[in-house]
Parts: C-alpha cells; structure tokens; sequence
C-alpha cells in the first residue's frame, strides 16, 4: 500500500484530552505542508483535505460541531506514520462543504479541510 494514503483521521477539541474518530472515505485524504520564509521567520501552513461519506443527521451533527473549532487532528497514513495538525498554542480549523450530486453513483458527503498555521509545523512521529 501507498505510504501516502492517509488510513485514518481523528480528532480532539481543546477542552477534551482525548481522541474521537472522524470517518473518512479512504484515498480520499490529501495533506500538504508548505514552509514559508517571512521577515519574522518560518511560517508554516499545513492543511488536510478529505471527504467524509454519507449526508445523515448524526454526521452532520459532528460536522457542524468540528467546523471553524479549534481542535487537534490526528493523521495517521499506511505505514503509521502520525501526524498532529494542530495544538492547544497553534490549533486547527475544520471547515466542511456538503456535496450532493444528484446522478446515481455520484458522491455525497462532506468535503473538509483541516488547516493550521503555525511557526512550528505539524508533529510528525
């Protein structure tokens, strides 16, 4: 498999020290860091995006809850590689678009991107 396919994704609200599961379609997930030199330093953007299946009310209830909240998102790729996209000094956004096609076989979910902005980067281990 794909060292790059990103395997799972889950998620922490600053408030709770603990992780929750997101659902995501699988090789669906994209995630990209780019360094960026400023006067002041280094500045690092990192954002994931991924697709999450299925347009129900508990998935939309999560999704509504996540979006623009600051939070710490784990990635996890084939090999089990971590990544952790966000932290309680430099958090992570959620933002989400609901997808609904109307032609048979056609995906509707939820399309999100995870974004950080950070003088650090993500932790990788």
């Amino acid at each position: 498999m794909n060292a790059a396919v990103i395997t799972k994704i889950e998620y922490r609200l600053l408030e709770n020290p603990e992780f929750a599961f997101l659902e995501l379609i699988l090789y669906s997930g994209k995630f990209k860091e780019v360094p960026k030199k400023t006067g002041a330093g280094k500045l690092y953007t990192t954002t994931v995006d991924l697709a999450i299946p299925k347009i129900t009310a508990e998935n939309s209830s999560l999704i509504k809850s996540l979006d623009d909240r600051k939070a710490q998102f784990r990635v996890i790729d084939a090999n089990g590689t971590v990544y952790l996209v966000g932290s309680d000094e430099y958090p992570a956004r959620l933002v989400h678009e609901s997808d609904l096609d109307g032609t048979p076989g056609s995906f509707g979910g939820y399309k999100c991107k995870i974004t950080q902005i950070s003088t650090t980067g993500c932790t990788v281990s």
